[in-house]
């Protein structure tokens, strides 16, 4: 696959446009934003459906709470904003008002990750997946591309589960072709292999389908759900391989590498394994994001890299 001939396409675009057409659908389905409408593209959706459109302004606690409200009065609700204000900044509203009392909310943190390179390390959120994850009643989501967030979006949005769903800043390359399907729980392999189990979320991933890694023979595996996470496909596809790199845009601790190693080690599989992921680091200001990548060892090289470590004989 050559990046040259690629589309890019907004994630964030395509989830409010998504979340439009359920609303058509579901009079049920209200949004509680937090002071960034435009930011998410959801301009359409207040003015189509005023009364179902909630401002809570720059107040992501009181945002919280009033979602939950809604949820437990029969409403699928979406709480809307950045990563870095939800859930970094009311987590604990989301674990006693959300999680405890399972209410139906879906949490949307954008902004994620380093690919909101020039905001800064303030707005860089590379903790949610760890947060998220830790807590109980709660699923965790990070789309490919921007076709899996069209499939994505309804099957999360059916569900009665608490959850919280992670998107990135920029347009991004598409993967897929067509939209896949999606189910809760379940990974999708979307290149077969046989030398090492690549696993990861999000648009990152997409840098292992540029023309540098077609000599390299490569389960890569989109782990979009990442809780529930899906180890049978994991589990298989490393027993196989004996080699396992996992790459994230997200602090090493508490992401899907120590999620994916546990697995391994209470399974007692033997195998190579490389986790690429911010180490212990705040982000930092930069051109683009690329400009990171390559800063915390996430780009094609540091991939290249760790491709060749694993096929090592050392």
């Amino acid at each position: 696959m050559n990046f040259k001939n690629i589309e890019n396409k907004s994630i964030r675009q395509a989830f409010a446009d998504s979340l439009f057409e359920l609303a058509v659908k579901n009079p049920q389905l209200y949004v509680v934003d937090i002071g960034l409408r435009p930011s998410l593209y959801l301009d359409k959706f207040a003015l189509r459906f005023k009364s179902r459109f909630i401002q809570a302004g720059v107040a992501e606690s009181n945002a919280a709470a009033v979602a939950a409200g809604l949820a437990s009065s029969g409403k699928t609700v979406f709480l809307t904003s950045f990563a870095c204000f939800s859930p970094a900044l009311n987590w604990a509203v989301i674990k006693q008002s959300i999680c405890y009392n399972h209410q139906n909310v879906k949490i949307i943190g954008s902004h994620a990750g380093l690919m909101s390179a020039d905001l800064g390390a303030t707005h860089q959120m590379l903790e949610d997946v760890a947060l998220m994850r830790s807590l109980p009643n709660m699923e965790v989501f990070a789309p490919l591309d921007a076709l899996e967030i069209v499939k994505m979006l309804p099957v999360i949005a059916h569900s009665q589960t608490p959850s919280y769903l992670r998107l990135p800043r920029p347009a991004t390359p598409l993967v897929y072709k067509k939209a896949p399907s999606f189910t809760i729980g379940k990974s999708q392999l979307i290149k077969s292999g046989k030398d090492i189990t690549v696993l990861g979320y999000g648009p990152i991933l997409t840098q292992l389908f540029s023309e540098d890694f077609d000599k390299y023979s490569l389960d890569i595996i989109n782990c979009s759900s990442i809780k529930p996470l899906d180890s049978e496909t994991i589990l298989k596809s490393i027993k196989k391989t004996k080699r396992c790199l996992v790459i994230e845009d997200h602090q090493k601790i508490g992401g899907i590498g120590e999620a994916i190693s546990s697995l391994i080690l209470s399974n007692g599989l033997k195998c190579k394994f490389v986790h690429l992921a911010v180490d212990n680091n705040f982000g930092q200001s930069a051109q683009n994001y690329f400009d990171l990548y390559h800063h915390y060892g996430l780009s094609p090289l540091a991939i290249l890299q760790s491709l060749k470590s694993l096929l090592s004989k050392k």
